[in-house]
């Protein structure tokens, strides 16, 4: 694996690209980060050290669905954090991700890659509808789905197992979901 891993795709300002060994820096960075991480229930980061970060393999498969992927500024080549596609489960819906670096928030970054992610969801995969459950106060994510034309559907409390709860606290988040049917009414593709 190269480096700077394989390009999946590109918006107006970033790229999108598979990680390598070398983004493990990226990666520790974002995880161990107390605002990144407290809307998905580690308010004080995800308890992980730099060395045992770096003894997880980051996966070789041949698929950018089946990989971790690092959102890249196109001006500079600087990392400014990861996202995932992922694959359909049973039921035909993807649940994607992203998670930038706090000085990129308010850019507009992520709604770029998240209208990107869509995009190649439902472009390169099979997937019926894509799935995001935010956290009820992440504000910006919820604008972000919002503007693609996910729909709220529910709203649940998730409960980490006993021996994780030492540092984690309940996530409280709405369920959005949007269809490849509404999706592609709202962008003429059929």
């Amino acid at each position: 694996m190269s480096q700077t891993g394989r390009l999946v795709f590109e918006t107006e300002r970033l790229s999108v690209r598979t990680a390598t060994e070398a983004d493990v820096d990226l990666f520790y960075a974002l995880w161990t980060n107390p605002a990144v991480m407290k809307h998905v229930g580690f308010p004080q980061g995800l308890p992980i050290t730099r060395e045992e970060l770096m003894d997880k393999p980051f996966p070789k498969a041949e698929s950018e669905f089946d990989q971790r992927l690092v959102v890249v500024l196109k001006d500079t080549g600087e990392p400014i954090g990861e996202c995932k596609l992922g694959r359909p489960d049973e039921s035909g819906v993807v649940e994607p991700d992203i998670k930038l670096l706090p000085p990129y928030w308010g850019h507009k970054y992520g709604r770029e890659v998240w209208m990107a992610l869509v995009a190649y969801l439902f472009e390169h995969s099979t997937c019926d509808a894509i799935m995001t459950t935010p956290n009820v106060d992440n504000i910006a994510a919820l604008k972000t789905y919002e503007a693609t034309g996910a729909v709220r559907e529910g709203e649940d409390v998730y409960h980490f197992p006993e021996p994780m709860q030492a540092y984690t606290t309940p996530v409280h988040h709405y369920i959005y979901k949007l269809y490849r049917s509404d999706w592609e009414a709202a962008t003429d593709v059929a």
